[in-house]
């Protein structure tokens, strides 16, 4: 199969929406652990500016960053984990990777059919 840029940047959101669903997992097995801080993913801003110069390979090298929002209370134990949060942003999350799977499916599916082997 041709690898685009745009199969890149694809590769990219698909990578990143992995490791959101990795992080989100992380926050709510730390939903008791004192001290624990959430992390989020910082990657959209960054690969959304690239795309706006029109640098589509500047985009699919744009990576991922781990970090602490401390947007969110924290308790007395320290722990600012909020699991209705984190539910809700994995369950978005997993939107955006199935969405982006099905973008990955018909792209492979339209070659498929461009030379001659089908489209399952």
């Amino acid at each position: 199969m041709l690898v685009t840029p745009r199969d890149r940047n694809l590769a990219a959101l698909l990578d990143t929406a992995a490791l959101r669903a990795r992080i989100h997992a992380e926050n709510i097995a730390h939903q008791n652990t004192p001290g624990y801080r959430a992390r989020a993913v910082r990657f959209e801003e960054a690969f959304r500016e690239a795309l706006n110069r029109g640098d589509m390979a500047g985009a699919a090298q744009v990576r991922p960053e781990v970090y602490e929002p401390r947007s969110t209370m924290v308790n007395n134990d320290g722990n600012d984990v909020s699991v209705d949060r984190e539910v809700t942003l994995a369950s978005q999350n997993a939107v955006l990777y199935n969405a982006y799977v099905a973008i990955l499916r018909g792209r492979k599916n339209l070659m498929d059919t461009a030379i001659g082997r089908g489209g399952a």
